[in-house]
């Protein structure tokens, strides 16, 4: 025998409620689960070709709100290196470094030809090992990647506005006077 019901009480047998449930939450967990994995995926590639590259050559892939964006600023991203003076005489201070890192960057050039980024780079991050207040002075003044809304207004203003590959300043914060070089931004 297969069951200890006779086989005439098949027909008329009612599935259990909480096996009716149980089924219920296991297909609605289920539909979650392969519905939500689609979201996460990156924009504009498809699983098949995801699978087919291997890993260690994808570039990282900002997750990408969509909808959201609108209510919570939209993942704006910049890179930058930055150089703080404080006290009296700040903002004339940061005019003579940026000086100083734009005389460093283009010995022996042509100005007209403008900086070559690497040697503009190395002078802002020199200058920044030696006269910034910030602790990010040890690492040459980068401040890492960073999203809108991270910083001061002021300095926001001018790291999501302005030129890339610039000196920009000196910028007065609450914090002082800066010099912002910045290195990549979204656009």
């Amino acid at each position: 025998p297969l069951s200890a019901c006779p086989p005439h009480q098949y027909a008329t047998r009612r599935a259990d409620p909480h096996t009716n449930r149980t089924m219920r939450v296991l297909i609605l967990l289920a539909s979650l689960w392969f519905g939500s994995t689609a979201a996460f995926m990156p924009v504009g590639r498809s699983a098949k070709l995801q699978q087919q590259q291997p890993r260690r050559t994808m570039a990282p892939v900002p997750l990408q709100m969509g909808f959201f964006d609108q209510f919570f600023g939209g993942g704006g991203q910049a890179e930058a290196n930055h150089i703080l003076i404080k006290g009296d005489g700040a903002d004339a201070k940061c005019e003579e470094i940026k000086q100083s890192i734009y005389d460093t960057a283009l010995k022996g050039q042509d100005p007209s030809k403008g900086v070559v980024p690497d040697k503009l780079i190395s002078a802002f991050q020199q200058n920044a090992r030696k006269f910034s207040t910030c602790p990010s002075s040890k690492q040459g003044g980068s401040l890492g990647s960073f999203g809108k809304g991270q910083m001061v207004p002021e300095f926001d203003a001018v790291v999501f506005k302005e030129a890339i590959g610039v000196v920009h300043g000196p910028v007065k914060t609450q914090f002082g006077s800066h010099l912002i070089l910045i290195l990549d931004r979204d656009e």
